[in-house]
């Protein structure tokens, strides 16, 4: 199987996880409890593929085991930031924590973009390859996971003097940026290695495992 035949097979795989899990959520709205296992997972799967997208572009750089914790890593914080619902509702009971009349607070989009330029200033300033990827894939999970949330719900900005939302993103425009959300941390993740190893870093080129 080639690199590029790979590559497009993952990102197939991660197009029919979004339509399908979507499609799902329409689909079963009872038991509460169901359809919220359907939109968690949903959540996780998502996280885990642009995760192991990433990661396997630099897997020349870590060791196996830490391949497989940043994969876990991607898959389980895309899920576990749903955990906010219950500790906002002060309750277990799914009915309670499905049910808010806010926003929780890890649903607050301001988080994904201070991992984003977390990883950026990692990137330029630090030699420490680890400690910006797995800033990367932190973003990456909370990125994804709120993109998603968004076409119902539209991103939520909560920062000193801001409290805004957006209108909900379309439909296409999610697809279409959490297909290139992997590439693009890609791009940013390049300029550390390329920075760090010289010439005998991996060149990355799109739709092209190396």
């Amino acid at each position: 199987m080639s690199p590029t035949f790979l590559l497009l097979l993952k990102h197939t795989v991660l197009l029919v996880i979004c339509l399908v899990g979507d499609k799902l959520l329409q689909v079963v709205q009872k038991p509460p409890l169901l359809k919220a296992a359907v939109d968690n997972v949903t959540h996780a799967l998502i996280g885990l593929v642009v995760a192991e997208i990433v990661v396997h572009q630099f897997r020349d750089q870590l060791a196996r085991s830490e391949l497989w914790l940043l994969i876990g890593f991607g898959f389980g914080l895309a899920s576990w930031i749903d955990v906010d619902h219950f500790i906002e509702a002060r309750s277990f009971h799914i009915h309670d924590a499905t049910n808010l009349t806010h926003r929780p607070f890890l649903h607050n989009s301001v988080i994904f973009l201070v991992l984003l330029i977390a990883t950026s200033v990692l990137v330029q300033v630090q030699d420490n390859f680890r400690l910006s990827i797995w800033t990367a894939i932190a973003f990456v999970a909370f990125f994804t996971h709120h993109l998603r949330d968004a076409i119902r719900r539209g991103l939520w900005f909560r920062a000193p003097h801001l409290n805004y939302s957006t209108a909900p993103v379309l439909y296409w425009l999610y697809l279409a940026l959490t297909q290139l959300c992997p590439h693009a941390v890609i791009q940013l993740l390049h300029l550390q290695t390329r920075g760090s190893a010289g010439d005998q870093a991996v060149r990355y080129r799109p739709l092209e495992v190396v």
